[in-house]
């Protein structure tokens, strides 16, 4: 419990979910039923009122967002995204010629409704929905509907599936599990967390299982892609040090700040003697053999995974061989008192951890990864980065030049040294889709990494800056980006990322009005890089008159 509360406080601390949209759409919303709920119950005579005064407590409290009895059950139990989550089977209620939907809404009448929100144990609740849905599984609708009347003991996993992951992920790596229906289990879950904002609670359940199982374990390799000023570098320092952070709060590690994250910029004479390794100058004035950046960043991070290659009953042992040696196959559990020594257990570990995940990740972020030709960057590394550990060893260019005492070094078995990029070390590259250099990414390369777009997100801007003019300029760079976007020259690639926005917030309280800031940023921001867009065309008057249809979509 202990463990989960220390989830919780990073995630309140550092994640900003007040400024997420979902959170401010879910709390609008359950105040809404909240209030309907509370007028209902109090009102033990409402049963005698018509209809039509029942609909206008509803409308009275929601701002003319719902206007009826069937509005209500439309948005809380048939949207597939109604403000409080989005379910992809919820699809199925968008349909009006769906017989499931018609057959639910003839029952749901003025007593069912009342007696519905009248309702103070969930159980008698969880019932009577059943009772109208017919027991057709659509178990995620249900759950959501309930969470809106019960925000106190439902998480906002709603759908059965996550659920049970996330059950699971706690089980295996933290060693805690929680019993009884999905009802049961959801409110043992919020009592896991002590925090009055019970929005805030339900939101943590559904990234707890992304910090417990991030999708950057499956390949270790990620590229964030998008248009120019869309925040990717910035995103990858801070994924970096939240996953670092996340995985010093399941192991119990007292470790603060000092994290393994190494920055490098690509550029076009940036080439494998500066990246692995490669012949150099010393300061006895001799050429010796020199690790690279990404070499020398491996074998410091690596070297808990390369110490424990070196243990005899490590590498002899057939069943860690048969698993290629790969960490998030092996238990801490299986490991002997030595084994452990080397990667600094000291305590006893739930069951289910695996080497893997006690080890401290590291962090290796390639700016403008595609400026730089990669094949020949990378050389031989495409194997390696396939294969991690001892597995995916290989051996590089100038490796037969050293022996077992020289400096650089990196894993020497067998009389030879040996390369390998080790299990713990992630890797983040950043690029610009409209950079000239983008086809140096072959397919080969390509599916060794993971690939996510950055989208531009101007509900930055209107989380950032504080002057009272920030959503009209949010709204103006949203306008120019559907012009740009549409534009058969240029297209999504080419839209303007919020960071330029955001270049004005150490000086905004210097501007009056939006129509200031706009100035400001289109002349010494904005317009340049539409001239370098527009440069291509040939036609100097056609790009003018290009330039000047942007500026009337900026609103100047």
């Amino acid at each position: 419990m202990n463990k989960i509360q220390a989830y919780f406080d990073y995630f309140d601390k550092y994640l900003g979910v007040e400024n997420w949209g979902w959170y401010k759409s879910l709390t609008y919303w359950i105040n809404i039923a909240s209030e309907i709920k509370n007028i209902v119950i109090s009102d033990t005579e409402i049963k005698g009122k018509s209809n039509e005064e029942i609909n206008k407590i509803i409308s009275d409290k929601s701002d003319n967002k719902l206007k009826t009895v069937g509005d209500f059950f439309d948005r809380f139990l048939f949207y597939q995204d109604n403000g409080l989550g989005n379910i992809g089977q919820g699809v199925i209620w968008d349909s009006e010629d769906n017989p499931h939907k018609t057959a639910i809404k003839e029952k749901i009448n003025k007593d069912y409704f009342i007696e519905l929100l009248q309702c103070k144990d969930i159980s008698q609740a969880d019932t009577k929905i059943d009772i109208i849905i017919e027991g057709k599984n659509y178990e995620a609708a249900k759950i959501r509907l309930l969470r809106a009347l019960f925000p106190a003991d439902f998480a906002a996993v709603d759908a059965p599936n996550k659920l049970w992951r996330l059950l699971n992920a706690l089980k295996d790596k933290l060693n805690i599990s929680t019993n009884g229906n999905n009802v049961q289990r959801h409110q043992e879950l919020m009592h896991l967390v002590d925090c009055a904002d019970l929005n805030k609670k339900q939101i943590f359940f559904w990234e707890l299982f992304y910090m417990l199982e991030n999708n950057l374990n499956l390949k270790k390799a990620i590229v964030y892609y998008g248009a120019p000023g869309t925040g990717k570098t910035f995103k990858a320092k801070n994924i970096a040090k939240q996953f670092i952070d996340q995985h010093r709060i399941k192991i119990e590690s007292k470790t603060k700040n000092n994290y393994q994250v190494k920055t490098v910029q690509f550029h076009p004479s940036y080439s494998y003697e500066d990246f692995i390794e490669g012949i150099r100058p010393s300061s006895d004035k001799s050429l010796k053999l020199f690790n690279g950046t990404f070499k020398e960043f491996c074998k410091t991070a690596g070297e808990k995974e390369i110490n424990l290659y070196k243990d005899i009953d490590f590498i002899n042992n057939d069943s860690f061989k048969e698993r290629d040696y790969r960490f998030s196959l092996i238990k801490v559990s299986e490991l002997n008192d030595n084994q452990k020594q080397i990667l600094g257990i000291d305590s006893i570990m739930p069951e289910g951890i695996t080497v893997e995940e006690v080890i401290e990740p590291a962090f290796f972020i390639i700016d403008e990864i595609n400026r730089a030709e990669l094949s020949r960057v990378f050389g031989e590394l495409m194997f390696s980065l396939e294969y991690r550990g001892y597995n995916g060893k290989i051996k590089t260019q100038y490796s037969y030049l050293n022996n077992e005492s020289d400096d650089s070094v990196y894993f020497w078995d067998n009389s030879e040294d040996w390369f390998f990029i080790p299990q713990n070390v992630y890797i983040i590259g950043t690029m610009n889709n409209i950079d000239r250099s983008v086809d140096s990414f072959d397919f080969a390369l390509r599916r060794r990494f993971m690939w996510e777009e950055i989208q531009p997100d101007f509900n930055t801007v209107r989380n950032i800056l504080s002057a009272n003019w920030k959503n009209d300029l949010a709204i103006a760079f949203e306008r120019l980006n559907n012009r740009i976007e549409s534009e058969e020259l240029l297209g999504k690639d080419y839209r303007i990322g919020h960071s330029y926005a955001l270049e004005i917030t150490p000086i905004q309280n210097r501007f009056d009005s939006v129509t200031e800031v706009k100035k400001f940023l289109w002349s010494d921001y904005v317009m340049p890089l539409l001239e370098e867009y527009l440069r291509g065309l040939g036609d100097e008057n056609k790009a003018q008159e290009k330039l000047n249809q942007f500026k009337i979509e900026f609103g100047i």
